[in-house]
């Protein structure tokens, strides 16, 4: 069972490492008690998340419902992962009803590779508007990709 409070206390953590990469951020989260597969689900599916449900109020875009992971040849769903579903909540929570949260909101935003991808557009003066994303690549993490067996499910 995902724990959402467990979670959200540790969102400043985006902020604070805010220069570290993914990986130093996910060691982060360990070290306040997530499991590894945790640790990187948070680390690279809060950012997607977050940065979506910030893209989603300022432009009309499409957004694909899979994801992938450098160096294997399947696509996997975000329905899938608890932890992303749970992200989209709690972004849009944060984004509509927590302005004091603003900051963090933006250090998670930022580290979206969506929100990386519009900004580079933007500044290079594309016409962004109705456009449609490819399906993330996720690189670096150990445990993305990897299909959780049912004993796993239960004991999270």
């Amino acid at each position: 069972m995902i724990d959402r409070e467990k979670i959200k206390e540790v969102l400043p953590v985006f902020l604070e490492m805010k220069a570290s990469d993914d990986m130093a951020i996910s060691d982060a989260l360990k070290a306040h008690g997530f499991k590894i597969e945790d640790a990187e689900r948070i680390s690279a599916f809060l950012p997607s998340a977050f940065g979506r449900i910030a893209l989603s109020h300022k432009f009309n875009l499409g957004f694909p419902d899979t994801y992938r992971v450098n160096g294997k040849e399947d696509e996997y769903s975000y329905k899938e992962e608890p932890i992303y579903k749970l992200g989209i909540e709690m972004a849009s929570e944060v984004y509509h009803n927590e302005p004091e949260l603003a900051e963090v909101f933006n250090s998670i935003v930022t580290r979206s590779s969506e929100f990386n991808a519009i900004n580079n557009a933007l500044n290079d003066g594309f016409d962004i508007e109705g456009g449609n994303f490819s399906p993330t690549n996720y690189s670096g993490y150990k445990t993305l990709g990897k299909k959780r067996g049912l004993f796993s499910k239960i004991f999270n």
